[in-house]
């Protein structure tokens, strides 16, 4: 008898979850254009430096693909917590 409520609570559970965290399409969406953002932002560093024949400046490279990350993650967090606010509430 215990057995069978502790099932069905673990079933019940598991329906809760799956049905709170959706499908996870905004995050791959939202993770893809982030990488490409980064990629661009890199690609677009570099290339300017080999148009004017200067030495790559790589410092320069990561400077501006680390913020362009940073800045990047603080707007996908923003987004997330605007369309799925459920992702981000704890769980007691």
């Amino acid at each position: 008898m215990l057995r069978k409520v502790t099932n069905k609570q673990r079933q019940v559970a598991q329906t809760n979850i799956h049905t709170r965290r959706g499908e996870p399409t905004l995050q791959v969406v939202l993770w893809t254009i982030w990488t490409i953002a980064v990629a661009v932002t890199a690609y677009l560093n570099w290339r300017a430096d080999v148009i004017a024949q200067r030495p790559i400046n790589s410092l320069g490279l990561v400077i501006h693909s680390v913020l362009t990350g940073l800045i990047g993650l603080v707007v996908l967090t923003v987004i997330e917590i605007r369309v799925e606010p459920w992702r981000f509430m704890d769980e007691d």
